[in-house]
């Protein structure tokens, strides 16, 4: 994949002030639309999944808020395809996103293995494949660069990369992972367990059901970093032939020496 360091970035042009309730608090950021440059990666490392482009001048809150305004608590998740048989050591993930005040977050981050939901039948979240907490990322008016402190390996297949920002809202605003206006792969997903913001989407739903969360656009911004390989699938296991404990073979010759001296017991008898 050819790589664009212009990297069409949402700017906020809403500014959260320090709020006086939580009536405050936004379902989506409009943003004015304007360029950002995300540094090309360094070394080996090669950006393995670019979905920058298309940036829908909104966001979407993936905040974990202060205890007063926990119902809001928000994470977003977008999928992504490892096309190389040998797999990717992911080492960093880059997001695009807005902030009232920056540099007051960490991030947690996890990447899933790809489910289905079996009524609805999209795609969502799996299992977690590898799980980080409390990331300090480079952040660029709420824009992360989130490098991982150990590197993740994955196979082929589809996965998903989940994010939620951990920051104050009184103290720094709200955050907003900015959307992007086409989707690719499964649309993304969105979910608020408390439904503080009253979209009924507790569980992870795509964004595009979740009523006014994120302007209802179906994908987030974000880049996964790496290189290629690194992914050693365990080799099918050699069949081994079957051992005969050692007290097994004790009966064993238990019975044949029986079966011996009955044979010559009945040649004698035999005569």
């Amino acid at each position: 994949m050819k790589f664009n360091p212009i990297v069409a970035a949402l700017v906020g042009s809403l500014v959260i002030a320090t709020p006086a309730s939580a009536a405050t608090l936004q379902r989506s950021a409009p943003e004015a639309t304007q360029t950002a440059i995300i540094p090309a990666p360094t070394g080996a490392a090669v950006v393995l999944y670019d979905q920058t482009n298309n940036p829908a001048a909104n966001g979407a809150p993936d905040q974990d808020f202060e205890t007063s305004f926990d119902s809001y608590d928000a994470e977003g998740a977008d999928d992504f395809v490892v096309t190389d048989n040998s797999g990717w050591t992911i080492t960093q993930v880059n997001t695009v996103g807005t902030t009232g005040t920056p540099g007051g977050a960490s991030v947690d981050l996890t990447i899933y293995s790809d489910d289905v939901v079996p009524v609805e039948g999209f795609n969502v979240p799996g299992t977690p494949v590898c799980t980080y907490s409390g990331i300090i990322p480079t952040d660029t008016a709420g824009s992360f660069q989130i490098g991982l402190p150990t590197a993740c390996v994955v196979g082929p297949g589809t996965y998903w990369v989940a994010i939620q920002t951990n920051q104050a809202f009184g103290s720094n605003g709200q955050h907003f992972w900015s959307n992007r206006s086409t989707q690719s792969n499964s649309p993304a997903v969105w979910r608020n367990p408390g439904d503080g913001f009253g979209s009924g989407c507790t569980n992870w739903t795509p964004m595009l059901t979740c009523a006014t969360i994120g302007g209802n656009q179906p994908d987030f911004l974000f880049q996964i970093v790496g290189t290629v390989g690194g992914f050693n699938p365990l080799p099918n296991p050699v069949p081994q032939p079957d051992v005969i404990p050692a007290s097994d073979w004790r009966g064993l010759s238990v019975l044949a020496l029986l079966m011996g001296l009955g044979a010559l017991a009945f040649r004698r008898f035999s005569k």
